[in-house]
Order: C-alpha cells, then sequence, then structure tokens
C-alpha cells in the first residue's frame, strides 16, 4: 500500500511538473561571463523611459533565466549588470519563445544568440556598424587634420563617401531580404526621409523642402508596430518633431500634436502614452502660451472620450482646469472685470482707455512680488508715455484686504491704477493661483502676451511694439 501511494505522488508530482514547464510560454536563458553579482535586472523601453520588468537571480555562477507565462509585448529590452549599470540589449519579436543569449560582462561587443534569428540579425547588424564606424571614425579624423594644416585630403573623403554608401546598401539588404524582422524596422525607422528637389526662388525652395520633410517626417517609421512605444528611438524622434521641426507658436504646436496622435491613432499603447505625455508636458506650461495646447488636449481628446482609461475625478480636474485657463488664453479678449480703489471708486477693466494696458495681479507678502516690482514700477516710468496704463489688482481678500494700500507705497507703485477687492469677486472670471500674474494688452483688451517675469516686461514690451510697427508698415 505503502508503494501504491508513492506511485501515485510521483505520478502527481510528474504531471504537476510538466503542466508547470508547459506553463513556460517564454523563456531566455543568460550566461554572463565575468559576473559576479547575483542579480539580473531585466527591462524595456517605454518612451521615453526604460522600465524594470523582471528581477532575475542567479541559477548558477552568471547563470539566470528569465520567465514569463506569457508571451511579453515585442519591442527592445535590456539587461542591466550590477553595480556598474551598464547593459545588453536584445529583441523580443512575438514569435520566438526560447532562446539563449551569452556574453563577457567584460567585453559587450561580442555577444551572441542560440535559437533567436531575429538576434542573430540584430547582433550582426550592430558588429556591422561597430566595425565601421571605427573606420569613420579614422577617416573623420584624418580630414580635421587636414584642415588644421589647411588643406584637403581628398582621399579620406572619397573613403568616407564610399563607406556611407557601403553602410547604405547593407541596410537595404537587410530590408529587402529580412522586410518582416524587428531590425528591419529599426534601421528603416532610422532612415531620414529623402526630400525631392525644388524649382523656384531661393526662399521659396527652402520653404517647400521643409513643408515635405514635416508632411513625410514619419514616412518611414510603421506608427501602427506594436514594438514602437518599446523602442529606443521614437520618443526622440517624436521630441524632436514636436520641439525642433515645428514652429514653436501655439497654433502651429496644435497642428503638430493633432499631427502625431492622428499618427499614432492605430497604436493604442502608444497613443495612450503620448496623448498623457503632451498633456503633462503642456501642463507644466514651461514657454508663455502653451496653456493653449493644453487647453486643446483635454477639450478635444479627454472631454470628447478619446482617453477611456482616465477617471472621471481626473477628468474633471482637467476639465475644470481647462475651464481656469481657456478664458485668458493668448489673443483671447480679456474678461471683464471690477476691482476697487482705496476709496471704493470702482475700476471696471474694460473701461480703460489706452493702446496698451499692463494688468499685475500681486500681493502684499509675496516674495517674488517684492522682488520683481522695481522693474515693474522702472518699466511703467520708462513708457507711461507711450500711452501705457498699468492696473494693478491687489489679491488680498477680505480682513487682508487693507493691507494692500500701505505696501503700494512701501514698493513705489503710486503712479499706477491701484484696485484691490475684498470679495475677491474677479476669481470667478481670471483664475489667479500665483502671484505676480502679468498681463499685456491690446487697446481691446485682447491679450498679447501674459505670465511674462517682471524683469523682461521693458523688453518684451517693446519686441511687441516692434512688431506692431512692422505690421502696420506692411499693411501700407
Amino acid at each position: 500500500m505503502k508503494n501504491f501511494k508513492n506511485v501515485i505522488f510521483l505520478i502527481l508530482f510528474s504531471i504537476g511538473f510538466i503542466a508547470s514547464i508547459g506553463a513556460q510560454k517564454f523563456m531566455v536563458h543568460f550566461d554572463i561571463k565575468n559576473y559576479e553579482n547575483d542579480t539580473l535586472i531585466v527591462g524595456n523601453y517605454f518612451g521615453e523611459k526604460q522600465i524594470v520588468r523582471d528581477t532575475l537571480f542567479a541559477q548558477g555562477k552568471g547563470k539566470f533565466i528569465w520567465r514569463e507565462d506569457e508571451m511579453p509585448p515585442v519591442g527592445v529590452y535590456l539587461i542591466l549588470f550590477k553595480p556598474a549599470n551598464t547593459y545588453a540589449q536584445f529583441l523580443v519579436d512575438g514569435k520566438e519563445d526560447k532562446f539563449s543569449m551569452s556574453c563577457n560582462v567584460s567585453d559587450l561587443n561580442n555577444i551572441k544568440f542560440k535559437g533567436s534569428d531575429e538576434n542573430a540579425i540584430f547582433y550582426g547588424y550592430i558588429g556591422f556598424l561597430g566595425e565601421k564606424r571605427i573606420q569613420a571614425d579614422t577617416l573623420r579624423a584624418r580630414i580635421d587634420r587636414a584642415l588644421i594644416r589647411k588643406d584637403v585630403d581628398k582621399k579620406s573623403s572619397d573613403e568616407l563617401e564610399n563607406l556611407d554608401k557601403e553602410v547604405k546598401s547593407h541596410q537595404k539588404d537587410i530590408l529587402v531580404k529580412k522586410p518582416n524582422s524587428m531590425t528591419a524596422m529599426l534601421i528603416k525607422s532610422n532612415i531620414d526621409v529623402e526630400v525631392p528637389e525644388f524649382e523656384g526662388n531661393p526662399d521659396s525652395v527652402k520653404y517647400k523642402r521643409y513643408y515635405y520633410y514635416k508632411k513625410h517626417y514619419f514616412d518611414n517609421i510603421p506608427m501602427e508596430h506594436p514594438a514602437l512605444i518599446r523602442t529606443p528611438f521614437i520618443h526622440p524622434k517624436i521630441d524632436y518633431f514636436v520641439n525642433k521641426v515645428s514652429n514653436q507658436e501655439p497654433d502651429s504646436l496644435i497642428k503638430t500634436v493633432d499631427f502625431v496622435l492622428q499618427k499614432l491613432e492605430p497604436n493604442p499603447e502608444a497613443y495612450r502614452y503620448y496623448l498623457a505625455d503632451l498633456l503633462n508636458k503642456y501642463a507644466a506650461m514651461k514657454l508663455v502660451g502653451q496653456d493653449a495646447i493644453y487647453v486643446h488636449l483635454v477639450d478635444e481628446y479627454y472631454k470628447k472620450g478619446k482617453a477611456s482609461w482616465i477617471n472621471e475625478e481626473n477628468l474633471q480636474k482637467m476639465s475644470d482646469n481647462a475651464d481656469d485657463l481657456r478664458p485668458i488664453l493668448i489673443g483671447k479678449k480679456i474678461p471683464d472685470i471690477t476691482t476697487y480703489q482705496e476709496d471704493g471708486t470702482p475700476v471696471r477693466l474694460w473701461d480703460i482707455q489706452s493702446p496698451y494696458t499692463v494688468v499685475i495681479f500681486w500681493a502684499p507678502d509675496c516674495g517674488h512680488c517684492k522682488k520683481i516690482m522695481p522693474d515693474v514700477v522702472k518699466f511703467y516710468d520708462n513708457n507711461k508715455s507711450k500711452g501705457v496704463k498699468m492696473l494693478g489688482i491687489c489679491t488680498k481678500p477680505g480682513e487682508k484686504t487693507p493691507t494692500c494700500w500701505p505696501a503700494i507705497k512701501e514698493k513705489g507703485m503710486t503712479d499706477f491704477i491701484n484696485t484691490a477687492d475684498e470679495h475677491g469677486r474677479f476669481n470667478s472670471k481670471i483664475r489667479v493661483r500665483a502671484t505676480p500674474k502679468i498681463f499685456i494688452l491690446d487697446k481691446d483688451k485682447n491679450i498679447l502676451i501674459k505670465d511674462i517675469p517682471g524683469e523682461d516686461l521693458d523688453r518684451i514690451f517693446n519686441e511687441i511694439l516692434t512688431f506692431e510697427e512692422k505690421k502696420r508698415i506692411a499693411k501700407e
């Protein structure tokens, strides 16, 4: 009976063991020479970041196994070596579910794979590039030395040109022979779009080339590819397009982010990442006027249900924030508010007659207000003869409102139109979250610019005058 029980136990153990092996849908063996640490980090690229996927513990010196019950998402992965934080990359293509990777942590230029044609292609290409890079660096050094001698090294220049052709030929060979490989996708995505020749005068050709390049910037990148978000190139590519290729005016940036998100829409994971990334970027409002892009993203994407993952509470917060910003975007007519002078005389903003009105919200106990106020006063002294009027609005409400008036004298603001509102009613139309907050308005009370540093007020105002004068002359 005892033997019968043992047989049953062995059968059950075997069944359980086989089932556990069968459940392992993905497995990679790592054999790392000269690696003393007992921990290996597996990670992957994810947009701008590298995130940890798993922490592996040694199964013997330098031997690690990464197991997953499901095939990991396709992309470029890394193993991170401690404590030096050096790393090696490898590809997960969604098809090869069991392979091995071996390397020497002291020489990461020689990495071998078994059971992975994808990684063999990838590292064959990397090795080829490394060899050609050494040759190119040598040739460039020769060319630079010749330039120092005020000479021309034509031989080295020709060799460098031929080397470039050789690299392009090798890339084309992979694209033709292995078109469905991830390596081909990575190569093609990093080939810049070719701009055709255009006819016309120099300025016309310049603009045609620019608009062609911008329109076709993403042509070589398969934006729908599921590996896209887990590659090291996509974030630099999008970042360069948004911040360097595109005009940084708010209206142009709105078209740019729409263009990028439209390209990413067939790729849910990348679309979600970059919609959130762009929203956070423009929520920070590091440049004047970028709050318009934030409002646009909230209005056209989040509030219209194009970000289904967002919960109601966060959506409400974003909507409220956008509602506060929308009335005071650059180019809009500032909301009409009424504040009160010390004697109770009401001052309606829209009633101030002036070619330019500068509005500054400030507080007596605001340290930054104290710092910049001498520059603001100097600006007004320098420009009041040009028709500038300055409206100062002290933001202290209730029992603190009386502290505004002596502070006006202390800060030298007596020539301003100085007001306050003990009930803070202006906040229902112009939400003032922090002071100082500065607006420059034209004669119709349209917002020309806002949120500028007080110390730059004079320079920026005179740039506006110059710009307005150029517009006037152009119309004539």
